[in-house]
């Protein structure tokens, strides 16, 4: 797996390097149970501190993308959620309802939202009825 950070990004680098790996999982690119670089391996290769580093994978971990295994490193973790309906429901439409508040201050209007929505939705192939 290949990281990209943007310097020039308002993301912090610990969440772009957690979006990639949310976003490679989403789309293929990484299976279950993969090896991801140790904390020094991308260190070294972003040239960023490892705190930082450490700080993405114990969030990812925290969140179940990723499994951590005492001397064997982190690895893709089988993503069959333990949350709640509900609770899956509100984390989704917390980041939704940011998205829409940003649209709204960009003056983007409803049906564009729908077709980028739609977009994004076929992107990732997700299929009716999956929850």
């Amino acid at each position: 797996m290949q990281f990209r950070i943007d310097n020039a990004s308002e993301r912090a680098v610990y969440l772009q390097i957690i979006d990639q790996v949310k976003r490679d999982v989403a789309l293929g690119r990484l299976a279950r149970e993969e090896r991801l670089p140790t904390v020094r391996q991308l260190s070294q290769q972003l040239t960023i501190n490892p705190n930082t580093i450490a700080k993405a994978y114990r969030q990812l971990e925290q969140e179940g993308i990723i499994v951590t295994r005492s001397g064997a490193g982190a690895f893709i973790a089988n993503l069959d959620s333990g949350l709640s309906k509900a609770v899956r429901r509100r984390l989704i439409c917390e980041e939704l309802e940011r998205i829409v508040v940003e649209a709204f201050h960009m003056q983007i209007d409803k049906e564009t939202m729908a077709e980028w929505f739609n977009t994004i939705l076929d992107k990732f192939n997700l299929t009716s009825g999956r929850e």
